[in-house]
């Protein structure tokens, strides 16, 4: 959309807009990150019993990924934390 289209707008349909784009950019991080950490635990954890997760890689996976997810969550804890001292 050009900036004479977006002038053309409502408030309201700004506002719409917006959120669609802001939506949008949350499910494409949100793939972004069950992409990384697939790929980062997969090269981890996996590649010792041929096609199929044995228990012990299972086990890993399962931790790496809670790992993962939990350090993500306290980075945007921090992040959030910084950008209200400001």
């Amino acid at each position: 959309m050009d900036p004479q289209q977006l002038a053309n707008l409502t408030p309201a349909q700004q506002q719409m807009l917006m959120q669609r784009m802001s939506t949008e950019l949350q499910q494409q991080q949100v793939t972004d990150t069950v992409q990384q950490v697939t790929e980062r635990c997969t090269q981890r954890c996996a590649g010792t019993s041929g096609d199929r997760l044995d228990k012990r890689e299972q086990g890993c996976m399962s931790l790496c990924m809670d790992r993962y997810i939990d350090t993500m969550g306290e980075v945007q804890k921090a992040l959030m934390a910084r950008q209200e001292r400001g």
